[in-house]
């Protein structure tokens, strides 16, 4: 279904460079000041990057200095989700306004603070090397599309196979994850086409379901926390909270599901 949208090389390379733009600004934001709001854009500024090389045609995806970046990206990405991890933790400890939890939540803040100085020394390496380019005479039109509707479609199928298998049990826990992290890589996708095409209504729904996911997934980190640190007894009323928390957002997120509401060919055929 994804052939009724057309990805323009032009277009294409014109956003690249605007994602990159972006990119080098949230780095240096997040090399000023790693605050949780630019641990966050600096999260998506990657996210959307590898999107964007997702797409490309083989013989731009496998350059060694595309494929170099991408790796040190990817290490950034990754310390910064485990940044990101204790301060979703800490900020529902806060919440129980109590300070039985306040030793865990000084032990996260000493650790986030190691993993603060390891992000900042990848960040900073990122940042010397040079940025990766892309020139017209790189792309071909038939083979840039031929990529891009392979990427959606894949991503469309994967996300039509998990569906009935995560709203049928809320324990698919990895399954839920995959399916959240399908949503934001087709939605990144789909966004690389021309803004005078793109339904805004469908770019919002994907968005309204990845947040849900997200939040489902806050869930999943905390209580993986809670169950590790600390016997079931000491945390019982946390854990309780948190699970109830999550079979809510849960519930929220089958609901969107149903069938005849959501189906992302749908999403895709609105474009």
């Amino acid at each position: 279904m994804s052939e009724l949208i057309r990805l323009q090389k032009k277009l294409f390379i014109k956003k690249f460079k605007k994602i990159l733009e972006r990119f080098t600004k949230r780095l240096d934001q997040h090399i000023m000041e790693p605050s949780e709001e630019n641990i966050h854009d600096i999260r998506i500024a990657i996210r959307r990057l590898e999107s964007a090389c997702r797409i490309m045609p083989k013989n731009l995806r496998k350059k060694r200095v595309i494929q170099d970046y991408m790796e040190e990206t990817k290490k950034l990405f990754k310390i910064n989700t485990q940044i990101r991890d204790i301060d979703i933790i800490c900020e529902k400890f806060e919440r129980q306004h109590t300070s039985k939890y306040l030793e865990l939540s000084n032990h996260l803040k000493n650790r986030r603070e190691n993993e603060l100085k390891t992000a900042h020394q990848l960040a900073l390496k990122v940042k010397g090397i040079p940025l990766p380019k892309i020139k017209g005479k790189d792309i071909i039109d038939s083979e840039l599309n031929k990529r891009f509707h392979k990427i959606v479609n894949e991503l469309t199928a994967q996300i039509q196979q998990n569906i009935p298998i995560v709203i049928s049990d809320e324990k698919k826990i990895d399954e839920l994850h995959i399916l959240r992290k399908d949503f934001k890589k087709l939605r990144y996708s789909i966004e690389l086409t021309s803004n005078k095409i793109i339904s805004s209504t469908s770019i919002k729904s994907l968005k309204k379901i990845q947040d849900l996911l997200g939040e489902i997934h806050d869930c999943d980190i905390m209580l993986d926390y809670l169950r590790e640190v600390k016997g079931p007894n000491e945390l019982s009323d946390v854990i309780r909270n948190e699970i109830l928390e999550r079979r809510e957002k849960y519930q929220q997120f089958v609901q969107s599901m149903d069938a005849e509401k959501f189906n992302p060919e749908n999403l895709i055929l609105q474009f």
